[in-house]
């Protein structure tokens, strides 16, 4: 049961990501209006010209490895600031912040759960992470 649970996490997150990133592209759809400081912010990065399409190539990439189940982890851990920022700024500025929280954060956290025990070898002495980091 816990597998299909994460499939379907990881489809919801993958499939999201995937489109939203393409979106940024090729502008199949607009953006849905936001609170005037996510919209500014969104409009900074726009204006860099770097930032923007840098997190758009992440969506998709990683979105699509979401989708396959290869490198769940490595695609986790790199969507994680880009949830972050999405979650952050609609939790402080949007009234509606549950129309994003439920489809983004929620299915994000679950794969957090479900695979902690993947996490958690990370965080030990003998990881690799700790060898590189040394």
């Amino acid at each position: 049961m816990l597998e299909w649970l994460e499939i379907f996490c990881r489809w919801v997150l993958g499939l999201q990501f995937l489109f939203w990133g393409l979106n940024g592209f090729f502008h199949w759809r607009p953006i849905p209006p936001s609170a005037q400081p996510i919209n500014d912010f969104t409009e900074a990065c726009i204006k860099t010209r770097f930032i923007m399409p840098t997190v758009k190539i992440f969506e998709i990439a990683f979105g699509a490895l979401l989708l396959t189940g290869k490198a769940t982890i490595v695609a986790w851990a790199a969507l994680a600031p880009i949830v972050f920022i999405i979650s952050g700024l609609h939790l402080l500025y949007n009234k509606k912040y549950w129309e994003v929280l439920l489809p983004i954060t929620l299915p994000f956290l679950l794969i957090l759960v479900l695979n902690f025990e993947k996490w958690q070898n990370l965080l030990l002495p003998e990881s690799l992470f700790h060898k590189i980091l040394g």
